[in-house]
């Protein structure tokens, strides 16, 4: 990729880069995001034998999640330490015939137009500048094509409390995502949704110091159904989940 990267360019790759190889031993290593992972592959409904971008691929997960259902798959990552992680693990997996692994960034895709059936991203728009990030999804997705993006929701002043006391866990240049900027980043799309996941499941959290991972995941499932039951009955509350699942068609 070119040499020339903005000032919040630079600072992610060096983070992402130093962070590659370093084993994921957290929360997310428990299953945090499973529901909201599980809802967002489903979103990929058609799989096999089509084209997807995975944007901002990290160690790999992805890829070879669609890989193994079929798909042929291009993963980019602005971090070389990452984009290097996911090669590795798509030979690993026998699936380099169906894995491509390139460094670019987000803004500015090396693709011609209407090149993908879809495009994902797990937690990466809140990484980028949306407007040219925005532009680049719309331009190289193929018309009826989608996008799904897994991003992290900035309203509830209990998570926003968590990452000030916490700030070694992320960028400084990152911002998670408002409705507002949902909004915006689905007007150029011909149709937008999205799901928010974790209100009261929050509250499993209280376990993570007690390291009991069992007692973690079953509350976590628990109070995650009851949420499923409460966000669509009590939209005002959607805002405060922890993260949302935001879904596009060009």
């Amino acid at each position: 990729m070119s040499a020339t990267l903005t000032t919040r360019q630079h600072v992610e790759r060096t983070h992402h880069d130093r962070i590659a190889a370093s084993e994921r031993r957290d929360f997310y290593a428990w299953g945090a995001l499973d529901a909201a992972d599980a809802f967002a592959y489903s979103l990929i409904d058609h799989p096999a034998d089509r084209l997807i971008l995975d944007l901002g691929c990290g160690r790999g997960s992805h890829t070879l999640h669609f890989a193994r259902s079929g798909a042929y798959v291009v993963a980019v990552d602005l971090s070389g330490g990452m984009a290097a992680m996911t090669r590795q693990r798509a030979v690993a997996a026998g699936l380099a015939d169906r894995v491509v692994v390139q460094q670019m960034s987000a803004e500015s895709l090396g693709f011609v137009d209407a090149t993908f059936d879809y495009v994902f991203g797990h937690s990466v728009l809140h990484h980028t500048d949306l407007e040219r990030t925005r532009r680049e999804v719309h331009r190289v997705l193929k018309p009826g094509g989608r996008a799904v993006f897994l991003e992290p929701l900035d309203h509830n002043p209990l998570l926003n409390l968590f990452r000030w006391l916490t700030p070694w866990r992320r960028t400084p240049t990152e911002k998670p995502l408002r409705m507002a900027d949902l909004h915006f980043f689905a007007e150029p799309f011909v149709r937008g949704a999205h799901c928010e996941f974790y209100v009261l499941a929050l509250a499993a959290f209280g376990f993570v110091p007690l390291r009991s991972r069992a007692l973690f995941r079953s509350t976590l499932r628990l109070l995650n159904a009851i949420d499923q039951q409460m966000l669509p009955r009590f939209p005002a509350l959607r805002r405060y989940a922890w993260v949302t699942v935001l879904e596009l068609q060009r």
